[in-house]
């Protein structure tokens, strides 16, 4: 593909699962090389969609959102903090602070480093005072 390429291929697929088999088809979007204004780069993109056709000059902006919705979930998964203990009072202990390192990231750090970056320069910055005392 050239640079500013944009082009769909619709790909049919079989999937065999014991004695099932699955047919489907969906539709590849690729695009070379397009320039996002945000970060100043070029970059290639690719989404699979069930849509048969899709306007291409307009497909990223909508899929960035879908993907800061999942994003979402997988930190809200990450930020679970687990616990065997059958204690209500400190479940929801650790419900709360997980809520509370979550809501301070989203609110403060979100757009400069991920969730897990977060947690990693936490406890770094913990160590470091805890050292100092």
């Amino acid at each position: 593909m050239e640079k500013n390429e944009k082009k769909t291929v619709q790909h049919k697929f079989k999937l065999d699962i014991d004695k099932t088999v699955l047919r489907g088809e969906t539709t590849l979007a690729l695009l070379k090389q397009i320039f996002d204004k945000r970060s100043d780069k070029l970059y290639d993109w690719a989404f699979a969609t069930n849509q048969s056709s899709i306007n291409l000059d307009h497909i990223i902006a909508p899929y960035k959102r879908r993907w800061r919705i999942e994003t979402g979930f997988r930190v809200q998964d990450e930020a679970c903090i687990m616990s065997k203990s059958k204690d209500v009072s400190i479940r929801f202990f650790y419900f709360a602070y997980e809520q509370v390192l979550q809501l301070l990231w989203v609110v403060l750090y979100k757009d400069e480093v991920s969730f897990k970056v977060f947690m990693l320069d936490m406890y770094e910055e913990c160590v470091t005072r805890y050292k100092n005392i």
